[in-house]
């Protein structure tokens, strides 16, 4: 089992495999710097040594960084589609051109600036998958988490600018792996046109400078016959070296007017302190690798599992630290807030008690009085009620006055009126016969929100045509129940009684009745209006 403090160095920690069609050179992060660790052989002996290096530092993520002779490069033009379409075609046109390999990749790398303005795209694909594999199953065995496989020639594109600066123009790269051999990349603003592996031999067998010049030539002279193709007037080529090795290219290298040569310098201070000069660019590019970590191009899901099963394990452990420590914070707040509770409830209850005894002194010490104290209290709210909620006739009154404007054959005779709060209950009473002053009911003037009212009048003069006289009331209760304010309008009583069971009666004295009714009328409380 893991513990958490492993498990931080572990996901902190990083190392590198450079795979060679011969060899392959472990690179492990120290202090800042790529240090080599060890080199095994490509046959079985070193498959074991492998295992056993694995099995002494498991758990600690591999990046794969691939120099082969047997990596095909195509650039090609598709249709601009979405991405989801062009993705489905790339794949499709990677596994008609490399066949026999899991490792493939492509990319859109621009758009053409004419005609259907279609997508550019390189495609490359390892040729020789079981170069790579063999490595990749040992990490696989011993559940290494993989971080992802990288080429050698992509990874310099990356480098492009950290080495020269910028990436326009024709620009070719140089350098010499001692897993690999010579290797030879252009690049055309910063697109991958080709790359070249040459195997070299080792140092007794000739010098380095000579063999690099004479592969160097072929190259340009192959760009010189491409050079109607090639944007651009001047090629650039810069040289990865470090040391003597530097200094006799610059001697033995031809000056040509369409070529320009950088010599890059690659010699560095190990961690001792002591500057490390060779003629191999390994140590550089595995630096860049280590401190620039770049994504994944050729190594599948199934391949990297163990590092998605690692960064899972790992956000499971930090999530459960994150929820443990939170839960003992929270669990701090609760206790130290039920303590200030249980004080701040024994403080209440002090104070109670004070307060109680004195009121009781203070209650004690009062005269005689023939009336209760909360008998006053009840009597004070109430007047505190009557005094918010107090209302009068004015509303009804000026409703009355706009509608009775409108119809001059209208006389009211009385007007009975009171507050409720339940504008649906019957009117109680009737009006009173002492004369047209207003009768008041205040019994519920507390808690009054509706005016309601009833009506008495007659239709003057009435010439006993008793039809106009009832159409003359009933336009005067439409048009008060048109007003804003009005809640409700009932007529109670009509000059005739038209009911089928009231009974017809009359005599020749008819002509000299008056026309009387009555009506009901609620007014909206406040809120409503």
């Amino acid at each position: 089992m893991i513990s958490l403090p492993d498990l931080a160095y572990k996901l902190r920690a990083r190392r590198a495999l450079l795979i060679g069609a011969g060899q392959a050179a472990v690179y492990e992060w120290r202090d800042n710097a790529a240090v080599r660790r060890t080199v095994f052989e490509a046959g079985e002996g070193g498959r074991q040594g492998f295992r056993r290096y694995l099995a002494e530092t498991p758990g600690i993520p591999f990046h794969l960084l691939v120099d082969v002779a047997d990596e095909e490069y195509r650039q090609d033009t598709v249709p601009h589609l979405s991405r989801r379409d062009r993705q489905a075609l790339l794949k499709r046109k990677a596994a008609r051109l490399f066949k026999d390999t899991g490792y493939c990749f492509f990319r859109v790398t621009g758009r053409e600036t004419t005609g259907r303005r279609d997508d550019r795209v390189l495609l490359s694909a390892l040729a020789n998958p079981g170069v790579v594999r063999q490595w990749v199953a040992i990490l696989d065995e011993a559940r290494t988490p993989l971080a992802g496989i990288c080429s050698l020639p992509l990874f310099s594109g990356q480098l492009l600018k950290v080495v020269a600066g910028r990436d326009d123009g024709c620009r070719l790269l140089v350098s010499m792996q001692g897993v690999s051999g010579l290797r030879q990349t252009c690049f055309d603003n910063g697109d991958l046109r080709f790359s070249r592996l040459v195997q070299t031999p080792r140092a007794e067998h000739g010098s380095y400078s000579e063999i690099i010049r004479d592969e160097v030539e072929k190259v340009l002279r192959y760009l010189d016959s491409r050079r109607p193709d090639m944007p651009g007037e001047t090629l650039h080529v810069h040289l990865l070296f470090s040391g003597d090795l530097l200094q006799e290219l610059k001697s033995v290298l031809k000056r040509q007017d369409s070529v320009r040569y950088h010599f890059c310098d690659l010699a560095y201070e190990n961690v001792s302190g002591e500057l490390v000069s060779n003629p191999f660019s390994d140590a550089y590019f595995m630096q860049q690798l280590l401190r620039l970590r770049p994504g994944n191009v050729y190594a599948g899901v199934a391949e990297r599992r163990w590092l998605f099963l690692g960064r899972l394990r790992a956000g499971v452990a930090a999530a459960g630290f994150a929820m443990l420590l939170g839960s003992a914070g929270w669990s701090a707040l609760n206790v130290y807030g039920g303590i200030v509770l249980y004080l701040g409830g024994k403080t209440a209850e002090e104070e109670t008690h004070r307060y109680a005894a004195e009121y009781e002194l203070a209650r004690k010490r009062l005269p005689e009085t023939p009336v209760d104290p909360s008998d006053l209290k009840t009597a004070v709210m109430i007047a505190d009620s009557l005094a918010q909620n107090k209302t009068s006739p004015i509303g009804m009154v000026t409703v009355l006055g706009h509608s009775l404007h409108g119809f001059p054959a209208i006389r009211l005779s009385r007007m009975s009126w009171r507050a409720t709060d339940d504008p649906d209950t019957a009117y109680a009473g009737e009006p009173d016969q002492t004369g047209l002053p207003v009768a008041m009911d205040v019994s519920g003037l507390a808690r009054s929100l509706y005016q309601a009212a009833l009506l008495k009048g007659r239709i003057e003069p009435f010439n006993g045509d008793y039809r106009d006289a009832m159409d003359v009331i009933n336009r005067f209760a439409e048009d008060l129940r048109g007003r804003e304010a009005v809640y409700g309008v009932a007529i109670v009583d009509l000059p005739l009684d038209l009911s089928s069971g009231a009974d017809l009666q009359g005599n020749t004295q008819s002509l000299q009745n008056r026309a009387e009714f009555t009506l009901k009328l609620v007014l909206k409380n406040e809120h409503e209006i």
